[in-house]
């Protein structure tokens, strides 16, 4: 007696599910038989005789004519190709027929199916079995080890079947040995045709090919291999390279094997081949480590250049080559020239430059006929051997110039029958020149014209562009002294040059004893303008900006941007500060009068603050900050206003702005550093996640809390440059954890709200991911829930393209902001982490429980991953987890800390 268990599935199978059926327990003694003789058959067998065998026995057990086993030919699973057909006492030939409207279809959809006699009546579209005359089928689907349906199993008869329980329990009992078989004769047969495929690619490479395994053994080559080595592909497979080849060939190609399976990196090495007829092939050997899946050394692949004919020109050229050194302009192109005739043993060698494109004409830089440089030989670059060159790169012409081109003079006097030449090529591959030989007879040497030629030309080009270079200096040279004292956008003076007149003016000022004035202007709201028009639109508002300033000053005074919205005005021999109120004024109404650009009506205003010399400072430096300081009150005021500096604004502004400026060291020195926070499983305590958190520990004033450096690298945009190096940071030591072995974990990066508005955000991502080989998949990149409410319409495309990219998505702080539900359903999010200002109350406070639940039963129904942050006591664990919250981070696991603590932690944290 047997029983088995067997799974298979028709729809349910397609799902991926599994339906466990229980055939009938056997008592007879002779079926019992029957059906142990039936597996001890099939034992040992494999394949096409597997199937004949099984396909018979089935049909002979079952006292049936006909038994088959097929499988679906394509995905759109309509079609069935037989593997095996029994029929009327025999194995016949296979076919091809449609499932629908057939008993098999039925099979792979709902399982097995028996249909005891009437076969007909219930498929009276199938024209098969009308045909075959069927009364009778017994059948079940073939499932694959992914739980598909692959193929159907049946028997079938012109009459009843008369024992059907014992054709039912066989067909139970070799389903999944025939499911298997048929599996691995797919996957048999995909491996022989991708193997003939990767080999007949192999051979359609030119250059030859072989690879080994990482005991030096071959595991196959290409033809052109074959071809080069003298070795058939037969003969070299499981060989190394001792057995096939001579002892020093054999040595060397050893011992460079052993290199890069020890390295791990490719090596290039040159090397003999001999032929048994003595002749000798210089080579050179390139080879490279092969992985597998798993990263480890799976052997390698090597590749053969033949390099006989390159060694051979590479002495002969040489001196060539040496001879133009230390030769500069005329001297230079005349050198060349009259090697070149002595390489060729010609009679002529021009080098020209090309004016005026490819119809433009070639002027003469040197010219050799007959032994004498002749001077002024220009032409007309039309209907010359040159036209050509120009076009079609090198160009040759073994006789019969003369008759090709018969007005040409040279070609005239010469009676020339020969003629090479190649174009000149500036560093962007434009023609900008021509070398041309000519030659009485048929040029010798033409083996060789093509590399000597193009040596030759690519040392007259760079000679070309090196006189060009020094030409273009030179005309340049007051351009460039204009650049770097002026503005590139508004050309208006820089902070360079206003420093400058200013110290000129205040020393002008202490000896005359005058007043001097300086007025810093900073647009108001410019970066809306900025974000919402564009930066083109803002460039251009920026020069009618400069313009109108400057409309408002005396010829003797100077205007200047300092960078961004920002401007200075140096008033100098002011005769009363009324004055300056005066222009003050002046500045701020014009800068308010409506500006219309683009079809936009824009109108700007500014703040101002003034400085005088000598009251509030009497060094340039501290004028400027002075007027700086003044018109950051100016902003504070209420903007569109001008304000004179006040000794305690200088305080405060000198305590923020020299934070600020150990801000701004601290980024440009790599001062800061990343601390991470583990984010945990909450019901095994295993560590799934960290947080990288920026730290900055001041020199002086020790550490500082990021809710007083943020705000401020926020508003000077450095949070910009921050936000790009400690996702680097985070990126690269996420992965180094991987290299060294640590299974991988998610690394969480916040996005500041100016970081997150920026139009390349997601091209930075991709380029820190591919620069630090991390997967986009291990990035989780926080945002805050008000950063995405600020303008939901860009925030949610920015979202795509970063999701597209494959990273995962968190709405930080949730909860503390105002998002609207219609809104957060169209956010492309992975993970909603609760604030920890909810967290810290949780199992006291009703109202921060109710608010905690609901974020977590949001986050269950929008099939959000939900993380609770700030988590301290036990309690709290116990009841997020309680009520569905599976992550969290907090005191309660670990501080933040450095990567160096962190990386002990992650193994220890796994064991809880």
């Amino acid at each position: 007696m047997c029983i088995n268990k067997i799974y298979f599935g028709g729809d349910n199978a397609v799902s991926g599910k599994r339906i466990l059926l229980m055939p009938k327990i056997i008592s007879s003694d002779d079926n019992e038989s029957l059906l142990r003789n039936l597996c001890d058959d099939l034992v040992g067998l494999v394949g096409e005789k597997f199937f004949e065998v099984l396909t018979t026995k089935l049909a002979q057990i079952a006292d049936a004519d006909y038994a088959f086993i097929g499988q679906f030919t394509s995905d759109k699973r309509n079609i069935v190709r037989t593997v095996a057909v029994y029929a009327d006492g025999s194995i016949t030939d296979n076919f091809d027929f449609e499932i629908i409207n057939t008993p098999c279809d039925e099979v792979v959809k709902n399982g097995y199916q028996r249909y005891p006699h009437n076969l007909i009546d219930h498929f009276p579209l199938d024209h098969l079995a009308i045909q075959m005359e069927v009364e009778s089928y017994v059948g079940l689907p073939l499932v694959s080890s992914a739980g598909v349906a692959i193929g159907p199993l049946a028997v079938f008869s012109r009459r009843k079947i008369p024992n059907l329980p014992l054709i039912e329990t066989a067909l139970h009992m070799i389903a999944l040995r025939a499911s298997a078989e048929l599996e691995r004769l797919t996957i048999e047969k995909q491996r022989l045709e991708e193997y003939h495929f990767l080999q007949s690619l192999l051979d359609a490479i030119p250059s030859p090919v072989f690879y080994k395994d990482v005991q030096g053994h071959y595991l196959g080559c290409n033809k052109s291999y074959e071809d080069i080595s003298g070795v058939s592909r037969a003969d070299l497979v499981g060989k190394t390279v001792d057995d096939v080849f001579h002892f020093k060939r054999s040595e060397i190609g050893a011992l460079q094997d052993d290199k890069v399976f020890s390295t791990q990196q490719s090596t290039t090495y040159e090397n003999q081949i001999f032929y048994p007829d003595g002749r000798t092939l210089d080579v050179l050997y390139n080879k490279a480590p092969l992985f597998n899946r798993k990263g480890e050394m799976a052997g390698l692949v090597g590749t053969i250049q033949d390099i006989t004919t390159l060694r051979q020109i590479e002495t002969a050229m040489q001196s060539l080559v040496e001879s133009t050194i230390g030769y500069l302009g005329q001297d230079c192109y005349q050198h060349i020239a009259e090697k070149l005739c002595q390489w060729f043993d010609t009679d002529c060698a021009i080098v020209g430059r090309l004016v005026g494109g490819t119809n433009g004409d070639i002027v003469s830089m040197a010219t050799m006929l007959d032994g004498d440089f002749i001077s002024d030989h220009n032409f007309q670059i039309t209907n010359t051997p040159c036209e050509l060159v120009a076009k079609e790169k090198i160009c040759s012409f073994d006789n019969e110039i003369l008759e090709k081109y018969p007005d040409n003079p040279i070609f005239k006097q010469l009676q020339a029958q020969g003629y090479v030449g190649a174009p000149v090529l500036d560093h962007n591959d434009n023609v900008i020149g021509v070398i041309s030989v000519i030659s009485r007879n048929p040029i010798n040497r033409m083996e060789r014209a093509q590399d000597v030629l193009a040596i030759m030309a690519a040392r007259v080009g760079a000679e070309m562009e090196r006189e060009l270079s020094q030409q273009q200096l030179r005309e340049n040279q007051n351009h460039l002294e204009f650049l770097a004292y002026h503005d590139t956008l508004t050309a208006l003076p820089n902070r360079q040059l206003f420093r400058d007149r200013l110290q000129q003016a205040i020393s002008m000022a202490r000896m005359d004893q005058h007043k001097v004035a300086i007025l810093f202007v900073g647009l108001d709201r410019f970066k809306k303008i900025n974000d919402s028009l564009g930066h083109e639109l803002g460039d251009r508002l920026l020069c009618i900006v400069a313009e109108r300033i400057k409309h408002c000053i005396r010829d003797v005074d100077t205007v200047a941007r300092l960078g961004g919205d920002e401007f200075a005005v140096l008033l100098d021999k002011i005769p009363d500060v009324k004055n300056v109120i005066m222009i003050a004024e002046e500045i701020r109404q014009t800068l308010a009068q409506e500006i219309k650009l683009h079809g936009y009506e824009l109108v700007v205003t500014a703040s101002v603050g003034v400085s005088l010399y000598p009251q509030d400072g009497e060094s340039e430096s501290a004028l400027l900050k002075s007027a700086n300081a003044a018109l950051h009150k100016a902003k504070e005021q209420g903007r569109d206003s001008y304000y004179f500096y006040t000794s305690d604004i200088n305080a405060r502004a000198s305590e923020l702005l020299g934070l600020e400026g150990a801000l701004r060291h601290a980024v440009s020195h790599g001062h800061l550093v990343v601390h991470y926070q583990p984010q945990i499983d909450l019901n095994s305590g295993n560590v799934i996640g960290a947080e990288a958190l920026m730290r900055w520990h001041h020199p002086e004033l020790g550490m500082i809390s990021p809710v007083d450096f943020i705000p401020m690298a926020e508003d000077t945009g450095l949070i910009v440059k921050m936000g790009e190096w400690i996702l680097r940071t985070a990126c690269a030591q996420n992965r180094a954890w991987q290299k060294a072995g640590l299974e991988p974990i998610r690394i969480s990066v916040n996005m500041s709200p100016r970081q997150f508005r920026q139009k390349d955000l997601a091209q930075m991502v991709k380029l820190v991911l591919q620069e630090t080989g991390l997967e986009a998949c291990y990035l989780d990149l926080e945002i805050t829930e008000s950063v995405l409410m600020h303008d939901v319409t860009t925030a949610i495309d920015t979202m795509k393209e970063l999701h597209e990219l494959g990273v995962q998505l968190s709405i930080d702080d949730f909860g503390t902001g105002y998002s609207s539900l219609a809104y957060l359903k169209r956010f492309p999010i992975d993970n909603l982490k609760i604030d920890q200002s909810f967290v810290a109350e949780i199992t006291t406070n009703q109202s921060d429980a109710a608010i905690a639940t609901s974020i977590i039963d949001l986050a269950r129904n929008m099939n959000l991953n939900v993380i609770a942050e700030g988590i301290e006591e036990e309690d709290q664990r116990e009841f997020l987890l309680t009520n569905g919250c599976q992550q969290g981070q907090g005191y309660l696991f670990s501080k933040p800390t450095t990567a160096v603590e962190f990386t002990p932690m992650i193994s220890s944290l796994r064991r809880r």
